[in-house]
């Protein structure tokens, strides 16, 4: 996940981060560009230090200091220390008179309620796809057909921000510069022998889960009585399409 806070800093311009840029993108117009010459809420810059310091994974806020362990839960909206809740009111004078963190850490204790309240700020970014690869840095950004590049050299800290003449010339750009293959990502997008190799890519995805979904079934057959006929041909009937449905991806791979 990329997550990032998801500002409102004017109508239809929202203001938010990727790796420490800061980018505004017009939902009306569907583009983004740098977030240049614009006031950056402290909001906003606190959250991004917020997810520096601590872990977000959608549903807590995670604080991993020495041996402790504090949270804050999205959905019940409270705080705790290890299981024990702490009163929101208190939680900062709670942990510095405990112990928990030392005086010099009230700062950092601070930043973390602060986190809790605008928490509802953070977003995962799903329009953003991110890949590294031979001493490149590359985010992708889709805005409807509206494909951008943000391309961060990093052995010369060279950083570039563009957008794209199609889908297709991104997917080419980002497999040159980091060996990564963003098909999947930009499916919806690509045109011609790009657009049907996406296709493929997605049978496959789909068929590999299904093997998935077949071996787990399988599993709950494992501790049952392989006397019984019916388990038997149960057991059976499942290792068969799971072998049919490997030789059909390893068929759909040969025509990538």
């Amino acid at each position: 996940m990329i997550i990032s806070p998801f500002y409102q800093i004017k109508e239809n311009n929202i203001l938010f981060a990727v790796e420490g840029i800061h980018y505004v993108a017009n939902t009306e117009e569907n583009t983004i560009e740098l977030a240049e010459g614009i006031q950056i809420p402290v909001e906003f810059t606190n959250l991004l230090e917020a997810l520096k310091v601590f872990k977000f994974d959608g549903s807590d806020i995670v604080w991993y200091h020495g041996i402790s362990k504090m949270r804050y839960s999205v959905e019940e909206g409270k705080f705790f220390l290890g299981n024990s809740e702490i009163i929101s009111e208190s939680f900062v004078n709670h942990i510095l008179a405990a112990g928990i963190v030392r005086y010099e850490d009230r700062a950092t204790a601070e930043l973390f309620t602060e986190a809790a309240k605008t928490v509802e700020s953070l977003i995962n970014l799903d329009f953003v796809f991110n890949a590294k690869g031979n001493g490149n840095m590359i985010n992708l950004m889709v805005m409807e057909e509206n494909v951008y590049v943000a391309h961060l050299n990093e052995t010369t800290r060279l950083f570039n921000f563009t957008k794209a003449t199609s889908a297709n010339t991104a997917l080419e750009f980002i497999a040159e510069k980091t060996g990564v293959d963003a098909t999947e990502f930009l499916a919806n997008l690509l045109e011609g022998e790009a657009s049907e190799r996406a296709i493929v890519i997605h049978n496959i995805k789909e068929l590999s889960e299904m093997v998935s979904f077949l071996k787990d079934q399988r599993g709950l057959l494992a501790d049952a009585d392989r006397s019984i006929e019916e388990i038997k041909a149960a057991d059976a009937l499942i290792e068969g399409e799971i072998n049919r449905i490997e030789k059909e991806i390893e068929t759909a791979k040969s025509a990538l």
